[in-house]
């Protein structure tokens, strides 16, 4: 298995941010996996590292559900109810997210970023080409937010920072040590989440068509189901997305693809893919084992916690390299697999790729530098803190060549493999 340092600059800034953000857990993941993909670790479940067995996993219901004791699902089931998507299998599940599909064909999506994402995109690339700073986590999660606002039915004149209280508010009750809310870690959950179902209903009750969940209603789709997808994708898709971005900043950064004339020859479907490959998001996605079984030569009992480790699964040898396409086992893996597959997927990725494209222009213009970045420490989801951009020929002359390393010292080109 591939351990958490890289030789590369993309690798290493990486496993930074994991280390920071889990300095314990993510010492311990690694040493359990770094003989053997699938391992019991005591008191944390059975891990698994490996792609294939992560899709077995993810694509077998009938033997490893997100539901019950110790999934993922369970720990939601006292704040949303028994009908979310996150906590559903079989039939009802299958016909509830059948219900939504039209949520994300190519035109909603399309509205729903360019409403969201392109006047902040925008704004961002005129900032960078006067010669400003651009903070491109500030950026993502601004975009996210008015991503998932524009979803749920906010109104348009709610601040960003609203949403993204609520949401750094539930992630800070979860660890991967948590199996349950007690009581009031449920009432604080429901009252960060009720900005966005209050939204989601007051949206569905007036069912106008220029809003998705008014298209919902009129489509026949339950209040009930539609405050559940509301908080679905706010619980999985503003914190991932508004992460993914500035990590897919570095990796371009650190693989020399900021400079100009460098972007030319990058996909910026490649680019975003690659990307979510290297960074992976959600670090790990929980089931619950049905019945007595084995999986990748461990024996398993009923109810016993599988912990698919989705950021080590999708590692392999090699830095990040845009058009090297993932195939097989791994491909869309970040997204997961099989029925629980990120419903939110193609918006996310329309975010991505609205985002990615600024820089890449902008960078293929005249270039851009890290100037700054920082690690986030001891959060759920691995992020930068901070990751600042400008153009080249703006600041110090150390700083007009190379990338920034993020400790002020430029990251020069003979130094990448260093």
């Amino acid at each position: 298995m591939r351990a958490l340092a890289g030789a590369d600059p993309g690798s290493r800034w990486e496993s930074r941010l994991i280390r920071s953000a889990h300095p314990v857990v993510a010492r311990v993941v690694d040493a359990a996996v770094s003989g053997r993909a699938v391992v019991r670790v005591p008191g944390v479940g059975v891990l698994v590292a490996d792609p294939a067995v992560a899709r077995t996993v993810l694509t077998d219901p009938d033997r490893f559900a997100k539901n019950g004791p110790g999934s993922s699902g369970a720990l939601w089931t006292p704040v949303l109810g028994e009908r979310v998507l996150l906590n559903m299998e079989g039939h009802e599940h299958h016909a509830l997210r059948r219900s939504l599909s039209d949520l994300f064909s190519s035109r909603v999506v399309r509205e729903v970023c360019d409403a969201a994402a392109g006047p902040l995109v925008q704004a961002a690339a005129a900032s960078l080409r006067r010669g400003e700073d651009v903070d491109v986590v500030r950026l993502a999660r601004e975009v996210s937010s008015a991503a998932i606002g524009v979803v749920v039915g906010l109104d348009r004149d709610t601040p960003p920072a609203v949403l993204l209280r609520a949401s750094d508010a539930i992630e800070s009750m979860v660890s991967w040590r948590t199996r349950s809310f007690d009581d009031a870690a449920v009432a604080r959950a429901r009252s960060a989440l009720a900005v966005v179902q209050d939204a989601a209903e007051s949206a569905h009750a007036a069912r106008a068509s220029d809003t998705v969940m008014g298209r919902l209603a009129r489509q026949g789709v339950s209040l009930d189901d539609a405050r559940s997808l509301a908080a679905a994708l706010f619980l999985t898709g503003t914190g991932t997305v508004s992460c993914a971005l500035p990590r897919i900043a570095g990796q371009l950064a650190d693989a020399g693809l900021l400079t100009p004339g460098g972007p030319s020859s990058c996909d910026v479907d490649d680019v975003v893919a690659e990307g979510l490959r290297m960074t992976t998001p959600s670090l790990a996605t929980l089931r619950r084992c049905v019945r007595a079984t084995e999986l990748g030569g461990v024996r398993m009992g009923a109810d016993e916690r599988v912990v698919v480790l989705l950021w080590w699964a999708t590692r392999r040898d090699g830095g990040f390299e845009p058009g090297r396409p993932a195939t097989g086992d791994l491909r869309h893996l970040w997204f997961g697999a099989g029925s629980h597959f990120c419903l939110g997927a193609p918006l996310a990725l329309a975010e991505l790729r609205a985002m990615t494209s600024m820089l890449l222009d902008v960078a293929g213009e005249e270039g851009l530098v890290v100037s700054s970045r920082r690690a986030a420490r001891r959060v759920l989801v691995p992020r930068y803190a901070e990751l600042t951009v400008r153009t080249q020929g703006v600041g110090e002359p150390g700083e007009r060549h190379g990338h920034g390393t993020g400790d002020g010292r430029p990251l020069h080109p003979a130094s990448r493999s260093a």
